[in-house]
């Protein structure tokens, strides 16, 4: 128990090599694009959706999805 105490006081009242930090070059980090959320509108459901991307992620996305659908004769069996 006296060595537990001795050495506690000791390793308080010794002067610790402190590390100086790394000089930091000034390289910021790029800045995250900012998300946009928009609600999306489901029907027959009461729960609402939310879809959140970047600003190039909903410009990629086509606007109207059911141009594809009418463009190739609807989609469905005959």
């Amino acid at each position: 128990m006296l060595t537990l105490i001795l050495s506690l006081a000791l390793s308080a009242s010794a002067p610790e090599a402190a590390e100086a930090p790394a000089p930091t070059t000034a390289t910021a980090k790029p800045a995250k694009p900012k998300k946009i959320c928009r609600t999306d509108v489901n029907t027959g459901s009461r729960l609402k959706g939310r879809t959140c991307k970047t600003q190039e992620q909903w410009d990629a996305q086509p606007q109207d999805v059911g141009s594809d659908v009418r463009m190739n004769g609807g989609g469905g069996a005959r």
